[in-house]
């Protein structure tokens, strides 16, 4: 106590406790909270882009788009087996995701760190850009046949892009902060069960 009367701060500290231990650490709801956010951000900017394109594609180009995209919408059957492999083919696209996840995280343990990084800038260039490449033709497709894609696209669609929201912003996340490994496979399991909700639904939901 002070000459004042007041206590000193040390006094009303448990004792052992130091001021890095009074500091709470984020907690698995702080991280799924922030997780959400960013996979709605995500979402939404993907859902912009599309809806750009597609107005650009309306007005300018829609006969030239149908030419290039070519689009027949045959439809799919109703059987297990169809459900599987559009599950594995966009399994394929979702492991990507991940498995720069998993280098990105051993790289600054690598022996040649320098050479690390640049192969995880060069996967997320590459990645970048295969995502671009799917927004544009999916917005090319939504300029071209209008509500006949969007129908196309239901409803399964806005499942798939879910997961692959959550995939990207839990990258970002971990890319920011490293993340308990236990906490990453949550978030891929939640991924994987997106994907086959989605696989279900385009096989045998239609709008």
């Amino acid at each position: 106590m002070n000459a004042t009367g007041t206590p000193h701060p040390q006094a009303a500290m448990p004792t052992g406790a130091s001021a890095s231990t009074l500091t709470a650490a984020p907690t698995d709801t702080a991280y799924s909270l922030e997780l959400a956010r960013l996979a709605t951000l995500i979402g939404v900017l993907a859902i912009a882009a599309c809806i750009a394109l597609a107005v650009i594609v309306a007005v300018a180009a829609p006969v030239q788009a149908c030419d290039w995209l070519g689009f027949a919408f045959p439809g799919v059957a109703a059987r297990p087996a169809v459900a599987i492999g559009i599950f594995a083919h966009n399994l394929r696209s979702l492991t990507g995701i991940f498995v720069l996840l998993i280098f990105a995280r051993l790289a600054p343990r690598a022996p040649d760190k320098r050479t690390a990084r640049l192969t995880v800038r060069l996967g997320e260039l590459l990645l970048a850009g295969a995502i671009t490449a799917n927004l544009v033709v999916v917005g090319a497709a939504l300029g071209a046949y209008r509500e006949r894609m969007v129908l196309a696209l239901m409803p399964h669609g806005p499942v798939e892009l879910a997961a692959y929201s959550l995939a990207l912003a839990l990258y970002r996340q971990d890319r920011r902060r490293n993340l308990p490994a236990a906490y990453v496979a949550n978030g891929g399991a939640a991924c994987l069960a997106l994907l086959a909700i989605a696989a279900v639904l385009e096989t045998w939901v239609s709008v």
